[in-house]
């Protein structure tokens, strides 16, 4: 029973998020689940990252020190 109280809660306050909250929601949860062994990726993948990375930087996709202070400081 209590296992269903957590899901719901959890559900509960997951549909509150903004979309930018659930993917950060969503990428910590997955690093509970991940082993302590790091997969390597390929280099391929790596550079593909990388200019993912700065594709975002360029259209201005990402959060300033002072920004992320602030979003910090409501957690």
């Amino acid at each position: 029973m209590k296992n269903q109280s957590i899901n719901s809660e959890l559900t509960t306050y997951f549909s509150l998020l903004t979309p930018e909250q659930k993917n950060s929601v969503v990428e910590m949860i997955k690093s509970f689940l991940k082993t302590d062994e790091p997969k390597r990726i390929s280099k391929t993948q790596y550079n593909k990252e990388l200019e993912e990375a700065e594709k975002r930087v360029t259209e201005g996709k990402y959060y300033t020190e002072k920004e992320a202070e602030k979003m910090l400081s409501k957690w």
